[in-house]
């Protein structure tokens, strides 16, 4: 380890010595600060992470506004979203940031249509979930994301 590490390491060590001694943390305390220092750090370099992402696109030439919306003439507004791989390895994720959400009207358990563009690009619209049962959406093509949206599937195209 290097020395700057084993020092880092074991002042975390000393504070939950600390914490859990003199300080009489309770349990849930020392879990809310952990979790909270984690978190921040997670979505501090998720956030640098898009950033990097669309510098990227910018000098691959692929435009302007690549992950934070953008307005064009016509109002519509364009997302580039990364494309994850599930924790399990079997599924592809797009997360939704709340702008999309917003700008689109979209809330968990809202139908939409991806339509191909033909130029790498998706168009997603809404539409009006009609009274169907999770089976009768399956057997018309449809997938449920893990974040509760109903997607049509190649199969159902």
């Amino acid at each position: 380890m290097t020395n700057y590490k084993k020092y880092s390491l074991k002042q975390l060590e000393n504070f939950l010595y600390d914490a859990m001694g003199a300080a009489e943390a309770t349990p849930q305390e020392i879990y809310d600060v952990i979790k909270g220092v984690v978190e921040d750090n997670y979505y501090t370099y998720k956030h640098k992470t898009s950033q990097a992402y669309e510098l990227l696109a910018l000098l691959n030439g692929n435009g302007v506004g690549h992950v934070n919306a953008t307005e064009v003439k016509d109002k519509v507004k364009k997302w580039v979203l990364p494309v994850e791989v599930s924790d399990d390895l079997e599924d592809y994720v797009v997360t939704f940031p709340d702008d999309l959400l917003e700008a689109a009207n979209l809330k968990e358990g809202d139908l939409v249509e991806w339509y191909d563009q033909g130029d790498g690009s998706y168009l997603l619209k809404k539409f009006e979930r009609k009274a169907n049962t999770y089976d009768e959406m399956v057997a018309a093509g449809y997938t449920m994301t893990d974040d509760g949206f109903w997607i049509l599937t190649s199969e159902g195209c």
